[in-house]
Order: structure tokens, then sequence, then C-alpha cells
């Protein structure tokens, strides 16, 4: 799918890519997305999961809804996965960002 110039993935990542700055916490694990246009989710996976956490995920899918028009839709979400449990995509997700852990499993 394309919208305007670029094809829609494109887009998405610059979005995402814009939208966390100063959105990384020492916390973040990772971001995964999964495009299903007119759909953009994304997984943000922290150590834990707070009010912090949950407001994070939110201020940044207004960033990244801001980017698009209509008939375009986020769900974003913030989930918790300890630091000794290994980070997982799920079927048709794809890494935004991913933090760089020596000791993962």
């Amino acid at each position: 799918m394309t919208i305007g110039e670029l094809p829609f993935r494109v887009e998405v990542l610059l979005s995402l890519q814009r939208a966390l700055w100063d959105m990384v916490t020492p916390s973040l694990r990772g971001v995964a997305m999964r495009l299903q246009y007119p759909l953009i989710e994304a997984r943000f996976i922290f150590e834990a999961v707070g009010e912090d956490e949950r407001m994070i995920a939110a201020e940044v899918g207004s960033y990244v809804i801001a980017d698009f028009a209509p008939p375009v839709d986020i769900s974003f979400t913030a989930v918790a996965a300890p630091p000794e449990t290994a980070r997982e995509l799920s079927a048709d997700e794809e890494w935004v960002y991913l933090r760089r852990e020596t000791d993962a499993p």
C-alpha cells in the first residue's frame, strides 16, 4: 500500500522513529509493529508496566496518528516482559526498536 509518495510501511517507520524521540526509557526493551492497512499496531515491551509506561505508548501513538489521515488508525499497547524473559515477535510483527541486551536468553 502506498500513501503519498512513500510506501505505507516506510511512512509508518519514519513516523515511529520521530515519535520515539525522547520517549525511550531505560526500561523499554523493544517496540514491535504490525501493519494491516489501515491499522498500525505497536507493542511497547517494558520490563514492567505502570501508568508511566502506558502514557508513553499513548503519547507515541498520538504523534504517529497525527501523521496520517483517515482511514488510518492505531492500536498501541504497553506490555511487560521482565529482563529474564526473551523478547519475541508475534505473527507479522517487525522490530522498530530493540534495546541491546548482552545477557538476554
